[in-house]
């Protein structure tokens, strides 16, 4: 190791072994740590905020080290901390000497700040320690890359992974959990679309192929570039203006998505860079947890058209989901993105079916549901209608469903216009009946309606698992569901209940 640059770092504490060898001392704030250690002698409460936020090893100085040590074993006996019992405990280990004698321990206390100003001083200590640990880790992938005995790709990732521990490296278990003041001064659940798209989650819309999902979130898209005060569709507001979306859908090409943002007046929009786009004329679909992926992810909202081509496995396992796709989108959402949207393929039973639930809309939809905080499905009906629906509200209370008609409204107004709204419209069994009926006699609408309120019921019952049957009758109701209290009864049997 160049002698001119670092000292010798231990690989355990990350302090320097030779300070002699140092033209460039490492980081570190000795008035800080002194601070730390006096304002404990001074008030033992001052060790709660102290361990908090630094570890023992997260002291520079080797005597510092030492001192925090013990005052750390003898609160866990139960015992004061104060200048007596502290030189009791190192002179019987042999440490009093190491740990800078009687006449420096005495000068800790003198002139020290409050427990309050604590943890200040703590997150000094902390974020010089961290620096310090960054610098060993230059060090060593600097003599790794020089000695050319790993490839690139193998030296890259140990990079990754050494940086990755530096910079997240906690002080101690507490640190894991939110604290009381963040608690408290939690943001609000905030909507950039009001009831309908929620920032910090993700949401889903679900459909058949080719049944204008690509063509709704264009449509989504332009409404977040338009910006606060508009309209999505005439029904939700728009709370926010968007500076940035990501629009990456690698099951098409360039050309079909330019005629769908010609057709929706995108245009503009890529021309400042507020709208980029990836599509498989680009190539295949770029991996979420790529670094410059997450770094582009910060501050954008990102659509996800469709979902599976991220996923690597069986897309109907909820296991390839969740170490998969879960984890992508989680990471986005780390990385700063304000709000991820994705499209779902439905499967092809779902043509059959004339109700909507997560369960028939989306594969593998018991681990998607953690997954997405909210959920839509569409349905394309005849004359060009997209019947849209909510089938998983988490933090709000959704809608009804409405209808938007696509053509010729999309060639003509460059959008979609609202065919049916919410409370005009209804299920979308009510929308399109089937009047075949079995061999039994029994019309499949009647079997179809009956599969879609033991649905609803399965819903609820996720939900909140102790809801009464007042409640479950005021949230059919609230659905224009009629539904008489012993066919609750009968349909809590079908489940179980």
């Amino acid at each position: 190791m160049s002698s001119h640059k670092f000292a010798r770092i231990d690989r355990r504490t990350s302090q320097p072994q030779n300070m002699g060898d140092v033209a460039r001392p490492l980081p570190h704030n000795l008035e800080a740590e002194r601070t730390i250690l006096g304002a404990i002698l001074l008030d033992n409460r001052a060790l709660i905020p102290a361990t908090e936020k630094v570890r023992t090893e997260d002291f520079f100085l080797s005597q510092h080290r030492q001192i925090f040590e013990r005052m750390i074993q003898l609160a866990a006996k139960h015992q004061p901390i104060d200048l007596i019992t502290l030189m009791d405990d190192l002179t019987s280990r042999g440490e009093l000497e190491s740990a800078g004698g009687i006449a420096y321990l005495s000068q800790l206390g003198d002139g020290q700040p409050s427990v309050t100003n604590v943890e200040h001083y703590a997150r000094i200590v902390k974020e010089k320690a961290t620096l310090r640990s960054l610098a060993y880790s230059a060090e060593v992938i600097r003599e790794q890359a020089l000695a050319g005995e790993d490839d690139a790709a193998t030296i890259k990732e140990r990079a990754t992974t050494l940086f990755s521990q530096a910079d997240t490296s906690s002080s101690s278990w507490r640190d894991m959990f939110h604290s009381y003041d963040e608690i408290v001064n939690a943001p609000p659940l905030k909507f950039a679309v009001q009831n309908f798209l929620q920032n910090d989650a993700a949401t889903l819309l679900a459909g058949l192929s080719g049944q204008y999902k690509t063509w709704l979130m264009l449509s989504i898209c332009k409404a977040l570039l338009e910006g606060e005060g508009t309209k999505l569709w005439g029904l939700f507001d728009v709370m926010e203006t968007s500076t940035r979306i990501l629009y990456l859908i690698p099951e098409s090409g360039l050309g079909p998505l330019v005629y769908r943002i010609n057709k929706l007046g995108l245009l503009p929009y890529m021309r400042d860079e507020r709208l980029l786009v990836r599509t498989l004329s680009k190539g295949p679909a770029p991996k979420l947890q790529d670094p410059r992926m997450l770094s582009a992810a910060k501050g954008a909202k990102i659509f996800l058209d469709t979902a599976v081509r991220f996923i690597e496995g069986d897309e109907s396992s909820a296991t390839d989901n969740n170490r998969g796709l879960a984890a992508d989108i989680f990471a986005l959402q780390a990385a700063g993105a304000e709000s991820v949207f994705a499209a779902a393929h439905s499967p092809k039973a779902f043509a059959q079916q004339n109700f909507m639930e997560l369960e028939n809309m989306v594969r593998g939809s018991g681990d998607i549901s953690a997954v997405f905080a909210t959920a839509w499905g569409v349905r394309q009906l005849p004359g060009d209608v997209a019947h849209i629906q909510n089938i998983k509200p988490r933090d709000f209370e959704p809608c009804g469903p409405f209808q938007l008609a696509a053509r010729p409204h999309i060639n003509e107004t460059g959008n979609f216009q609202l065919h049916k709204a919410p409370g005009q419209c209804g299920l979308l069994a009510d929308e399109m009946p089937d009047t075949k009926r079995s061999n039994s006699g029994a019309s499949s609408d009647a079997r179809e309606t009956k599969a879609l309120k033991i649905a609803f019921l399965r819903r609820l019952y996720n939900e909140n698992p102790n809801i009464t049957w007042q409640e479950i009758t005021a949230a059919f109701q609230r659905d224009k569901i009629e539904i008489a209290r012993g066919t609750i009864r009968a349909y809590k049997k079908e489940l179980g209940r």
